[in-house]
């Protein structure tokens, strides 16, 4: 996928994040935000979160604590206003529209990580396979590759110090890697 989603083309409450597309929208003093992950295999939700968000003025503060406590925290009334289909639609068109890239099919990783490329394309991989439920990514990789898994343990850290891989998704710098090495090869 695309690491520029162009964000004019969003809808108004989505923005991005890096590999993330994320919907936000205040409901009284609750904030809920929906995140779409561009490297997963599907277009929809992967993570959706509710939290108070208290803030601003004096006045503002105290009349949205005076909400929350009302509720006694998260309402349910507030889990059916969410307009959770219309979220995933949207994420879907926003996310096919930019997808070149068919991520039921893995990302090929060679067998010698020697360019940065080479790493955006391994923890892309990585995230692609703890995505699809793989339980064991990086052993599963390293057999597949016929590495051993320190071996795959130090290039993921190698990933890490070239700022492609934070512990949890890739990086914006790995998707504008991964989106040129994707337009190179349309060009071929």
């Amino acid at each position: 996928m695309t690491s520029q989603t162009n964000e004019s083309a969003l809808p108004p409450e989505w923005r991005r994040e890096g590999s993330e597309l994320l919907w936000q929208r205040s409901y009284g003093p609750w904030l809920v935000t929906v995140t779409c992950l561009t490297v997963a295999p599907f277009f929809g939700p992967s993570d959706l979160s509710i939290r108070l968000n208290v803030g601003g003025t004096l006045e503002e503060i105290d009349r949205s604590m005076s909400e929350a406590l009302e509720t006694d925290g998260i309402p349910a009334s507030l889990l059916r206003q969410i307009p959770f289909a219309e979220i995933k639609a949207q994420a879907r068109a926003a996310l096919s529209a930019e997808a070149d890239w068919v991520m039921n099919e893995p990302w090929p990783v060679p067998a010698r990580c020697r360019s940065e490329v080479d790493y955006a394309l391994l923890v892309a991989e990585l995230v692609r396979m703890r995505a699809t439920g793989t339980t064991a990514p990086q052993g599963e990789l390293a057999a597949r590759l016929g590495i051993g898994k320190a071996t795959m343990s130090e290039r993921v850290k190698r990933a890490r110090e070239l700022g492609l891989w934070d512990g949890k998704q890739l990086t914006n710098r790995a998707t504008v890697l991964l989106t040129e090495w994707k337009n190179e090869r349309k060009e071929q």
